[in-house]
């Protein structure tokens, strides 16, 4: 067997690094232009300088290099703190000078905490350039030496260009700019807004001095304790009240009196403001969490994932999220109003717990979905209040229908074993139906087709006078059933009026017919067809019900059953009413064993519903004044003249 000779087999094999082993080490910090002269700036103020002094090339479109320097006057390094801290690839900034920076003599003192963590930022030059040139005095001598971007046996090289005598202390890198060339006026909005102003730091591009973020300025502060991890500053800004920090509006998050990422409302998950609201144009919240600062990623752009970090940020959140609608509540106000003044009309059909629904949902969905349009807004309004409107509460209302006269003295005892908000919605619905007795009441004396043709709606949630078998929300409108029936009118020559808002009601110059339908289920739960159909037909006021009418309704029922839309087994009741029936036409009138025709003066369905109601009009009048009711809602209700004046001169 070969054996490999002995100086290989005892041979060190050194690594060898690849030409993008740098760029994938540095990351961003060598390929985003913007993030670079950041970390440059940054490494000036973790030396403890007083001043940053950066040279830039006038640029162009058609212009790709050019001189570029940033100098400092900071403790600079000597021959040896150069070499150990530019050789070594992940030095430890904070294990090797510690948290706090250090300044030179003659240079401001102040509490400054350094930035940088593991040395990355030093690459940032590679960004511009693959070489550069690093100049650093101190102790009355200075080192020039040169940076170039290497393969192979070392990613980077670094030669010792020169030494000299020289005054003072500081750093200044140079190279002549290849990539990635930047417009100067973007340079200095850049730095102003990543760096907090500070008396002891002042930064010039080009000799002029950048003006930097103002966190003192007319602004809200408010101090938050995390259990566990220390506490957070967080700043709010106005923009109608203040000016440069406003500018950068959202979120901003920072470290040390550094930007940590940029100003949004992105890192709220579902983001109270969105960028595009004008609402989102005026505030700015500052959060200073110098707690998160071992947990900066290296280019600055945000935190790492950690149970410190999502603790943190999720606390800060909330109370901005919690501030922002308290700020926001005159808005989120006023919007609502807009939208229930559109729909007053429909509003007004609800009932006071019902429109407490819909006042209370409008304000939840704007802070929940605070960038819906006033249109969708409105729309809302319209679905909610249909919905109110096919709601009810019919399993408690059977339990009140079982009980016998003499049980109604003992009724709050019932009631303690419900809910207040049961109660209220039993309530609720009372209300709804005595409301509906007083339409119809209204009706008897009204011989006019439109009030009749208005008030037939009200019959799709007022099917329980006629019997406990149609409380049933199943019980629903059959727009297939009444078409069925109205060709059957316009081909004996009927006239068909144009129902209000409901195409699936039959107006006629003296009734109003409608058609109601329930599912029929199979075993297995599954709809298999119509399993019962209610047609009612509601005679304008003072109108006389005959053997005619009662025939008529029969005839619909035939034309229903012989278009083979429902079974031949399937139940079929009619109800025609009108303010007397003659006395030939008050039997009910059969066809088959399925089909079944009844009439009814509204007198007794009056009565009829009166007693379903138990006759509590009196009984409920106390506790209708203790009701649950939105106050937006009550205003838009209210007629002008008596709204408040101060609301009255806003309508004007």
């Amino acid at each position: 067997m070969e054996t490999a000779p002995a100086e290989q087999r005892t041979q060190l094999l050194l690594l060898s690094f690849g030409n993008g082993f740098l760029q994938d080490h540095a990351g961003l910090i060598m390929t985003d232009p913007k993030i670079a002269i950041v970390e440059l700036v940054a490494n000036s103020w973790d030396a403890g300088a007083d001043r940053v002094d950066i040279t830039w090339p006038e640029w162009s479109h058609d212009v790709s290099s050019g001189f570029m320097a940033i100098e400092d006057d900071g403790t600079g390094m000597t021959y040896d703190e150069f070499t150990e801290r530019w050789r070594e690839l992940n030095y430890n900034r904070v294990e090797a000078q510690g948290d706090d920076v250090v300044f030179p003599s003659g240079n401001r003192q102040s509490h400054r905490k350094a930035f940088g963590r593991n040395g990355k930022g030093r690459h940032s030059m590679f960004c511009f350039a693959d070489e550069y040139s690093v100049e650093t005095w101190r102790d009355g001598y200075a080192n020039l030496f040169k940076v170039a971007r290497s393969t192979g046996r070392t990613p980077f090289t670094i030669t010792k260009v020169d030494g000299y005598e020289r005054e003072g202390h500081g750093t200044r890198i140079s190279t002549m700019l290849v990539f990635n060339p930047l417009p100067i006026t973007d340079i200095r909005d850049l730095i102003g807004s990543k760096f907090v102003a500070d008396p002891a730091f002042q930064i010039y591009v080009n000799d002029q001095v950048v003006q930097l973020t103002d966190l003192e300025h007319l602004c809200e502060k408010e101090e938050i304790d995390i259990d566990g991890w220390g506490s957070v500053l967080l700043r709010r800004f106005d923009s109608q009240k203040t000016g440069r920090t406003s500018k950068q509006h959202g979120v901003a998050w920072w470290v040390n009196k550094r930007l940590v990422g940029d100003p949004s409302w992105r890192h709220l998950e579902g983001a109270y403001l969105d960028a595009r609201t004008s609402e989102a144009k005026r505030y700015t919240f500052v959060a200073e969490v110098d707690i998160l600062a071992d947990q900066v990623k290296a280019d600055w752009s945000w935190f790492h994932a950690s149970e410190k970090t999502n603790t943190i940020v999720s606390t800060v959140k909330g109370h901005i999220l919690r501030r922002l609608q308290e700020l926001m509540q005159d808005v989120r106000k006023s919007r609502k109003r807009a939208a229930l003044e559109e729909h007053r009309q429909l509003l007004g059909e609800l009932s006071p717990l019902s429109q407490h629904h819909v006042g209370r949902f409008l304000e939840k969905i704007q802070i929940r979905c605070p960038t819906m349009g006033q249109k969708e807004l409105s729309d809302t309004v319209e679905v909610l209040s249909n919905l109110e409107q096919s709601r009810s509460g019919y399993t408690l209302l059977e339990q009140l229908a079982s009980l016998d006269s003499q049980d109604l003295d003992e009724i709050s005892l019932f009631l303690d074993q419900w809910t207040v908000h049961d109660a209220q919605v039993v309530l609720n619905e009372l209300d709804w139906r005595l409301k509906l007795i007083e339409r119809l009441e209204t009706l008897l004396e009204s011989k006019s087709s439109d009030e009749l043709h208005d008030i037939h709606p009200l019959f799709d949630r007022g099917l329980w006078i006629f019997g406990p078998e149609y409380e049933s929300i199943g019980f629903m409108s059959n727009r297939a059933l009444s078409t069925i029936v109205k060709e059957f009118l316009q081909d004996q020559g009927t006239v068909i009026e144009k129902p209000l808002r409901r195409p699936d009601f039959i107006a006629l110059p003296n009734s109003s017919i409608c058609v109601y339908s329930s599912d029929a289920y199979d075993e297995r739960s599954e709809v298999c067809g119509i399993s019962k159909v209610l047609i009612v037909e509601l005679k304008r006021g003072g109108f006389k019900v005959t053997r005619k009418e009662r025939q008529q309704a029969l005839d619909y029922a035939s034309e229903i059953r012989k278009s083979g839309k429902i079974q031949k087994t399937t139940a079929m009741v009619g109800f025609v009413l009108g303010t007397t029936v003659a006395e030939e036409a008050k039997d009910s009138v059969s066809e088959g064993h399925h089909t079944v025709v009844y009439t009814r003066p509204y007198s007794t369905v009056l009565r009829q519903a009166h007693a379903r109601t138990f006759d509590l009009v009196r009984k409920l009048e106390t506790a209708r004044e203790k009701r649950v009711f939105d106050p937006d809602v009550r205003q838009v209700l209210m007629a002008p003249e008596q709204r408040p004046l101060f609301e009255a001169a806003q309508q004007a």
